[in-house]
């Protein structure tokens, strides 16, 4: 039976050697993104999926979450054991592997956000409903900025009101709004509820 001292080096290296080849695919031209973000395919976050749960902040899948955690464990219970028996170099190990694995989850979760939140294109907001978060102006006196759930996220875009609005007037934060075009790929054009028949 191995020792446990074979067994942490054999974690570290194992380990390490996956973190590495991680960080070294995108530069030897082998995909944008080893990691492919989780194990068993993409993770998506409906309306009542793992998002709305205190867990939703982590990707528990991710590969260099789980390589990360299993190198930290087998190098720290290689500096532990130095110091300390066998059960207490185990534990000291598998906190510190837990403890990177958690942090690297969570970082992970929170760039798979932030890339999706990218992939929100405006011309899909066209026809939804949306609440003015900030007041918009008359057309000509630039936009103001309206919030609202796109593919299951809430997102916030500059908005302007339709060319045939009335000068002068001022759609009030609150209000509720009808997305009517997105023509230029960045701001929606919008028209009060009140106005839509």
């Amino acid at each position: 039976m191995p020792s446990l001292h074979s067994v942490f080096l054999f974690l570290a290296v194992v380990g390490g050697a996956v973190v590495l080849l991680q960080g070294l695919a995108p530069l030897l031209g082998m995909g944008h993104d080893a990691d492919g973000h989780d194990i068993g395919g993409a993770h998506h976050d409906g309306p009542h999926g793992a998002a709305g749960s205190p867990l939703g902040a982590f990707n528990f899948r991710s590969v260099r979450a789980i390589a990360a955690g299993v190198a930290f464990t087998g190098l720290g219970g290689l500096l532990a054991f130095r110091q300390f028996g066998g059960i207490i170099a185990l534990a000291l190990a598998l906190l510190l592997g837990g403890a990177i694995y958690l942090l690297v989850a969570f970082v992970m979760r929170a760039f798979t956000r932030l890339e999706a939140d990218h992939s929100v294109q405006p011309f899909r907001a066209v026809g939804q409903q949306a609440v003015v978060s900030l007041p918009i102006p008359s057309r000509d006196a630039g936009p103001g900025k309206v919030t609202l759930v796109v593919a299951g996220r809430h997102v916030e875009w500059p908005a302007v009101q339709t060319e045939s609005a009335l000068p002068g007037i001022t759609i009030a934060a609150g209000t509720s709004v009808q997305v009517v075009d997105a023509a230029d790929d960045t701001t929606l054009t919008v028209v009060p509820l009140s106005h839509v028949r």
